[in-house]
């Protein structure tokens, strides 16, 4: 190999090491909206279900590729699915049946469950207090995201 060839070669070894730098920061997104470690606990300390709510959803993380939303059952979800998601469900306190699609599952805390967009599922609680699960949203929900069937 001639010098001329070699260094052309490392050349261009060197402007693709740099363009394959620049995809890798574009594909990891912005960053966290929040910081990015989260108690849990503390979230759910700071933020308890009313005596008449039912459901609440509070925002963990949120990036150009996921988000991560802590929800709290008191009874049960609607029927739902969600148009743009694929969601990823953990659960972190409590206990109950998820239905998915035309299954139903007996879930606890630590167990993790994942429902493919447009799927229609819901979640009925067991637990003598509010159930809660860190659910993971990829990509992020849109504002149309959760629907609701009748």
């Amino acid at each position: 190999m001639t010098s001329a060839s070699l260094h052309r070669c490392l050349t261009f070894t060197v402007l693709l090491a740099a363009a394959t730098t620049a995809s890798a920061a574009d594909w990891v997104g912005p960053a966290p909206t929040i910081p990015a470690r989260q108690s849990l606990d503390a979230l759910l300390r700071a933020n308890p279900l009313a005596r008449d709510q039912n459901l609440r959803a509070i925002p963990v993380q949120r990036s150009a590729h996921t988000a991560q939303v802590l929800v709290q059952v008191r009874d049960r979800e609607p029927l739902h699915y969600h148009a743009d998601s694929d969601i990823t469900v953990v659960m972190v306190r409590g206990h109950g049946v998820i239905h998915i699609a035309d299954k139903s599952f007996p879930v606890k805390e630590g167990d993790v469950m994942f429902v493919p967009r447009k799927v229609v599922h819901y979640f009925v609680n067991r637990s003598p207090v509010p159930a809660a699960a860190l659910v993971i949203y990829s990509p992020p929900p849109g504002p149309k995201d959760r629907v609701v069937v009748h």
